[in-house]
């Protein structure tokens, strides 16, 4: 079967930066339905448009293309006061931003005495990557799985 509209696609992969560094070794397959459903970056999706069980592909893909580029309005500085301790740089906060009815990762990039710099932007954006994948596995999507638009797990 040959990667289209409403299939399930399971991939092995790897990113790397272009210069060969591993960003993500893929320790977990990365499963998505295929269809414009938004679960891969669109430029790979295209890639892998036509691809069956055994086929191999590498994509390049700009920071337009994957993360995006950084937001300065997800860098916060606040109180560290509002935080638990111990409190280090790398810990990972959940935030609600209840207006846009959304949670943003943060991440603590610096404590510096009584604040916290805190970033929400995805660790690669800004960089290019480069994706490189083996199909490991195509099927037909089932009904439930085009309602939800994700792939259900068995």
């Amino acid at each position: 079967m040959n990667i289209g509209k409403n299939c399930v696609v399971t991939l092995a992969y790897q990113v790397t930066d272009p210069a060969g560094k591993v960003l993500d070794p893929g320790s977990e397959p990365l499963v998505y339905l295929h269809g414009g459903y938004h679960g891969v970056f669109a430029a790979l999706e295209a890639a892998l448009e036509g691809l069956s069980v055994g086929s191999q592909t590498r994509v390049n893909l700009l920071p337009e293309d994957a993360f995006g580029f950084p937001d300065e309005t997800l860098i916060l500085v606040e109180d560290r006061a509002g935080f638990p301790e111990p409190l280090a740089v790398g810990m990972k906060f959940e935030l609600v931003n209840a207006e846009a009815d959304q949670e943003t990762l943060y991440t603590v990039t610096a404590i510096d005495g009584d604040q916290v710099i805190l970033d929400g932007n995805h660790p690669l954006a800004g960089q290019p990557i480069v994706f490189h994948c083996t199909v490991s596995e195509v099927r037909p999507a089932r009904p439930e799985e085009i309602r939800r638009r994700q792939p259900v797990p068995d």
